[in-house]
């Protein structure tokens, strides 16, 4: 049992830490400045200990509170600051990456405050956050303004309607794989390996790397577990707008490409989950190719289709078939994209057609963004 635990790095200091002085006109080679021992900016306060202050002293600095002659008050206002503003596109504290005196002040402080003890109070409970604040009657508004609040309060200040955005990059992923029915949601284990462009890292060198895409059911995990080679993120999270490691970005800018759109139909997870998306619609009992699409559509944007959306899909669908059954070779190759072919009797022509649906409807804008 203890052979098969996994290992972690960590760092033992084997000798005492170097002195660390005051440099005069950043001069390094001047000793005679005065030493300066690890601590906390002053107008912040100080960390007690009765010995050299370590990682682990912050760490508990952070989270105690006032009357413990730490932060946590602040800690707590920050982080729920930021869960607030996943969930409803802005946070309490407008300015997520800046907040303090030079930041845009909280519209409603005294909930801020109050959320924030709440936190406290539950041991730090993350999920219990997350729960109580997807509870409220403000995040279960509709997200469609009247004319009325969208003139008084253009940015949403107030939340007197949910806000409109897209999901974040690996939330597009989760999103997609989830309505197909193959998202893996195994907790924990080695980075995964989604197929990306050959010679992505030819650029990397010393040493130089090679990457070998996944084909099993390991590929379909969650984008949290999607290997990250540094500023080579892959080329689905870079294309929905992920940062690069380099820097520490607290708010995602959200952008809207043609590169985007091109991801979603071309990039081989997705087409993947297009096609699995086509097994599971095939696979339902409907007797008509209105009421699949319909189904479909309802899964994918979670609103019924409108009739022109509809005979929109339905033409998309007819003229597949024909194009399929007029080459079924190319029906063939399109499925051999698929690393897991459906177990389900179909015909080749017909899985490939309703295909080219799903990838339409995997597109649209309701089913990669939070209405």
């Amino acid at each position: 049992f203890e052979a098969a635990l996994p290992k972690t790095l960590y760092t033992q200091a084997l000798e005492e830490p170097r002195v660390v002085r005051v440099l005069h006109r950043g001069n390094w080679l001047d000793e005679t400045g005065e030493i300066v021992e690890p601590a906390v900016p002053a107008f912040l306060g100080t960390i007690e200990t009765t010995h050299r202050a370590t990682r682990l002293d912050l760490a508990h600095w952070l989270t105690s509170q006032e009357e413990d002659k730490g932060v946590g008050g602040l800690t707590a206002r920050v982080f729920v600051n930021r869960i607030w503003a996943m969930l409803f596109g802005t946070g309490l504290c407008p300015s997520v990456e800046d907040f303090g005196g030079q930041g845009r002040p909280p519209v409603h402080r005294e909930l801020l405050d109050a959320i924030a003890l709440q936190f406290i109070a539950s041991g730090w409970d993350i999920k219990a956050l997350i729960r109580t604040l997807v509870s409220t009657e403000a995040y279960q508004r509709s997200s469609i303004p009247t004319t009325t609040a969208f003139e008084l309060d253009p940015e949403n200040l107030l939340y007197a309607r949910q806000s409109r955005f897209r999901l974040p990059a690996e939330f597009v992923r989760d999103t997609l794989l989830a309505t197909s029915g193959i998202l893996n949601s195994a907790i924990g284990g080695p980075s995964i390996k989604p197929p990306q462009p050959s010679g992505y890292y030819r650029h990397l060198n010393f040493p130089t790397r090679k990457y070998s895409a996944d084909t099993s059911e390991e590929q379909w995990r969650r984008g949290l577990y999607v290997h990250w080679q540094r500023q080579f993120l892959h080329p689905m999270l870079l294309a929905f707008d992920a940062p690069v490691r380099d820097n520490c970005i607290a708010e995602r800018s959200k952008s809207n490409t043609p590169t985007a759109a091109l991801v979603l139909l071309n990039d081989p997870i997705f087409v993947e989950a297009a096609i699995a998306f086509a097994t599971r619609i095939l696979a339902e009992d409907l007797p008509l190719d209105r009421s699949r699409i319909a189904f479909a559509f309802r899964e994918a944007t979670s609103r019924h289709g409108t009739k022109a959306e509809l005979e929109i899909l339905e033409t998309l669908l007819a003229s597949s078939r024909v194009a399929f059954e007029a080459a079924p070779k190319s029906a063939s190759e399109f499925l051999a994209l698929s690393n897991q072919l459906p177990s389900m009797a179909f015909q080749e022509e017909e899985l490939a057609a309703w295909s080219q649906v799903t990838r339409a409807i995997l597109n649209t804008h309701e089913a990669i963004n939070r209405d």
